[in-house]
């Protein structure tokens, strides 16, 4: 008996039995022990897939809780940053409230405490990183610079900028804003 079960299972599939053949009146017959043993394959398949099906909807949980932690975190961190900047330019607002509320006529004092407050301000910005991106003088760069003006000067080379028209800012090698400029152009 052990030689025919051998014999009747298909290369290649392990634990499974060939199909039985059919008898003489076509019907298909099985003997109790190999209904019983497929049987236990077949319960033992159903199993193993109750098992990965569950493993895949617990991974799948697991992922969804992890990105929704990971988008409630870079919020907060954003939060964080902002609350910190904001915090830094608080005592920039306070005198510049100061300095509206002041009565004076001098305008030699108004502009005294105007160029205090740029200067806090400015400090605040070198410490938070954002430096003033360096244009007149320079060669033109459409990453760093906006060109919003050209002029014609056959004295200097094309892409030259002759003048500076709105700082720019990067912080960290980011631009923050470009400088604009008026860009030489002899062409």
């Amino acid at each position: 008996m052990e030689e025919r079960k051998q014999a009747d299972q298909q290369p290649g599939v392990a634990g499974v039995a060939a199909a039985p053949e059919a008898d003489s009146g076509g019907e298909v017959c099985f003997d109790g022990g190999e209904m019983k043993e497929m049987m236990e394959t077949l319960d033992e398949k159903n199993r193993e897939f109750d098992e990965l099906t569950n493993r895949l909807l617990r991974l799948q949980a697991d992922f969804d809780n992890f990105r929704r932690r990971s988008r409630q975190e870079k919020e907060e961190l954003s939060q964080v940053v902002a609350y910190g900047v904001l915090k830094e330019l608080l005592p920039v607002l306070d005198n510049f409230e100061r300095a509206l509320a002041a009565s004076t006529q001098d305008a030699a004092q108004l502009r005294t405490g105007v160029e205090m407050v740029y200067r806090q301000l400015s400090g605040i910005m070198e410490r938070l990183g954002v430096t003033p991106i360096a244009a007149v003088g320079g060669q033109f760069d459409p990453a760093r610079h906006e060109a919003v003006m050209r002029v014609e000067d056959a004295d200097q080379a094309d892409g030259l900028i002759v003048e500076e028209l709105q700082k720019g800012y990067e912080m960290g090698g980011r631009v923050l804003r470009p400088s604009m400029v008026k860009v030489v152009n002899n062409a």
